[in-house]
């Protein structure tokens, strides 16, 4: 029994339009890379910065830039139609990057279905294929890991979705897509090199079909050296630059150290406990069991890895979550086959399953209204409202300073001061100007003629402001002050 050609176009339909509304809303970055190490690096050949701005990486020519270089031609073609707003951008490249996604979980569902007879493991496989609530956050964000991991899962899935035999192009091919993971993200390297292992060793492919790979994927490391070369002014090997400052000169190391258990802890309690539990469990037994599948060789190697670094991020697994669908379902398949063959009739089992479907759907619906990043709709109240010279005072904290200094999101006229209080403020001889302020700052309290534009908390949670929680917490507001109004006016 398969499932009804309508069930796989529904779920098709809402994956897509989750993709676009969290492509739309989910603004800003997940970590400070995504933004600093990418557009920052592309704002500095859009002459929005200098050099002396970005992070030492760029400094040590360690990064690669076909991304930034992408964000770059981006600009430039909306230009073409009068659009420089690098919101608008941005929304376009997370569209770009959903949209790619969307076809890296096709291509590796494809792959993958017909290996499920059973049609209750076939409706789980399609449910988390395309619906997984954390997968669909991570497939709009354009960063280094996301991008990596899709043209790495496309990569991988191209040989097998082809309806014919694979000739030596589709190789080639598969070359050219593992070489782009890899640009984007060095540390693909280790699943590819576990990828073409398994592909000699294993299913012993011809030795022809290998070098027609790994002609492709030189051909794309050539083709990053020159962009690299166009970015950083000078040839450059960024691979070994990468490799030298964060392993042999142990850079990485001063970003911290974590014991080797960290991302066991960590995933557990970001990926919706006890079903966290289960996602890593499904790995164990995977790996395990099934010591021989291309899945293991390929990622079990950047597994181990990245335990055996000291510095360790969740967001360093990324890469797997596009893995997560086929993995859980083959270990649930697993422990039917070998342990319990009436897992399927289990009460408690069909409890979970509802339970994690109705849980996954409301972390979906809930992450359609929650911004990666809040601070960039102020960005984008200022850069859309003030076309014009313009000074924003900040209390404490600068909000356009973050890692470092944000650039891409900041108009050239946009002046940025520090104030130490409303004294300064109100003596200010400034006809309009901005003041930026977290809540529970009472310098404002005595500034006349200001006018709240902005807020990172909507006007109706004030409702629930029960024993003054608003106060203590840090949200964000923005006012216009403007001397041309009545003094005696209020806000």
């Amino acid at each position: 029994m398969q499932l009804s050609q309508d069930k796989p176009r529904i779920v098709f339909l809402l994956s897509s339009a989750s993709l676009l509304i969290l492509a739309i809303f989910s603004v800003g970055y997940n970590h400070p890379d995504e933004h600093f190490q990418i557009l920052e690096f592309a704002a500095l050949k859009l002459q929005l910065t200098k050099p002396e701005n970005l992070p030492w990486e760029f400094h040590n020519m360690m990064r690669p830039t076909l991304q930034p270089a992408i964000v770059v031609l981006v600009h430039k073609i909306f230009a073409l139609f009068g659009c420089t707003s690098p919101f608008a951008i941005t929304v376009f490249l997370r569209i770009l990057t959903g949209a790619l996604s969307f076809v890296s979980m096709r291509m590796i569902y494809r792959h993958y279905s017909k290996e499920f007879a059973d049609p209750l493991l076939q409706k789980y496989f399609l449910f988390l294929s395309f619906l997984l609530w954390f997968a669909l956050y991570n497939n709009v964000r354009y960063c280094s890991e996301t991008w990596s991991a899709l043209f790495f899962i496309i990569g991988f899935s191209y040989l097998y979705c082809l309806s014919r035999k694979p000739l030596k192009a589709d190789f080639l091919i598969t070359g050219l897509l593992l070489g782009l993971s890899f640009v984007f993200r060095y540390q693909a390297g280790f699943f590819i090199a576990g990828f073409l292992a398994w592909f000699a060793i294993v299913r012993k492919e011809r030795l022809i079909h290998l070098v027609y790979m790994i002609a492709g994927i030189l051909l794309i490391v050539i083709a990053g050296i020159i962009t690299d070369r166009w970015f950083y002014g000078e040839w450059v090997l960024t691979t070994w630059n990468y490799f030298q400052q964060n392993i042999v000169a142990d850079k990485l190391s001063g970003f911290g150290i974590l014991p080797w258990y960290f991302y066991f802890v960590d995933i557990f309690g970001r990926a919706m406990p006890p079903f966290s539990l289960v996602f890593m469990l499904s790995f164990l037994l995977f790996f395990i069991f099934r010591p021989k599948d291309l899945l293991t060789w390929t990622l079990l190697p950047f597994i181990l890895i990245h335990f055996a670094i000291g510095h360790k991020e969740s967001r360093f697994f990324f890469p797997l979550i596009g893995f997560i669908p086929v993995i859980l379902i083959k270990s649930i398949e697993l422990v039917r086959d070998k342990w319990y063959p009436a897992l399927f009739g289990n009460k408690l089992f069909r409890f979970f399953v509802k339970f994690f479907a109705i849980s996954n759907m409301m972390l979906i619906v809930i992450t359609f209204f929650n911004p990666a990043d809040s601070l960039v709709r102020l960005y984008q109240v200022i850069y859309t409202k003030y076309n014009y010279p313009v000074t924003l005072y900040y209390l404490a904290e600068d909000p356009y300073h973050r890692a470092l200094k944000v650039y891409y999101y900041k108009r050239d006229n946009l002046i940025l001061k520090k104030a130490s209080s409303a004294v300064q403020l109100n003596a200010d001889s400034i006809t309009k100007f901005l003041v930026a302020s977290k809540t529970g700052n009472k310098t404002l309290d005595s500034i006349h003629n200001k006018r709240l534009i902005w807020s990172s908390h909507p006007e109706w949670i004030k409702l629930f402001d029960f024993y003054n929680w608003v106060e203590r917490t840090p949200f964000w507001n923005v006012y216009e002050v403007d001397r041309l109004k009545n003094s005696g006016s209020k806000d």
